[in-house]
């Protein structure tokens, strides 16, 4: 009996990893969520990845669509950030997404001249939802005024959930104590001589 529980267990617990799928364009993203597959079993959550670019438009009308598919699938989604990106990416950042930027880079929450005034309405408050309740109106202020924030401001707000920092995973902790003990060695043979 003990047995059989250990394997339900074990089953429960499993997750099935989709690919990693690049987003550059709306339809990417389109296709990405068509890819997902439906929610049919408790044998555990598929959690499926997408790298985020700097999409160059969004039609704000589809996204509730495309949530609602995304939730219907059962997954968890993971997306990274590659590189800058602008306003229309931001506003795919859903809270309820695992959500990766890199150090260095930026967000970009200008909303281009050319999108009119009823979309641009409906983008500011798209990107209010995702990021964290107290930091709503002071988010959609900076999209009104067209700022640029880092991924640590965006950490900040919610927009993400993880900054990575590329230069923290490069050090070389043996160089540093080598350096330490030259360094100690110096001052000890400095005593000596004196």
């Amino acid at each position: 009996m003990h047995f059989m529980k250990s394997i339900k267990f074990i089953t429960m617990a499993k997750e099935v990893k989709i690919a990693n799928i690049n987003v550059s364009t709306q339809e990417e993203f389109m296709k990405f969520v068509d890819s997902l597959p439906a929610s049919s079993s408790s044998k555990g959550r598929t959690v499926a990845k997408a790298t985020l670019g700097d999409l160059p438009s969004l039609d704000i009308s589809r996204i509730r669509d495309l949530e609602e598919a995304i939730h219907l699938s059962g997954c968890n989604i993971e997306i990274n950030l590659r590189g800058d990106i602008g306003v229309f990416s931001a506003a795919l950042l859903s809270r309820r997404f695992k959500r990766k930027g890199f150090a260095g880079r930026n967000i970009n929450l200008l909303i281009p001249a050319s999108v009119g005034q009823q979309e641009r309405e409906k983008l500011t408050d798209r990107i209010g939802l995702c990021v964290k309740s107290e930091f709503a109106d002071e988010v959609k202020s900076l999209v009104t005024k067209g700022a640029s924030i880092t991924m640590t401001e965006a950490k900040k707000f919610g927009l993400i959930d993880q900054e990575v920092d590329l230069l923290k995973r490069r050090g070389s902790k043996p160089t540093t104590a080598v350096v330490a003990s030259t360094d100690k060695a110096v001052d000890e043979n400095s005593t000596a001589t004196s």
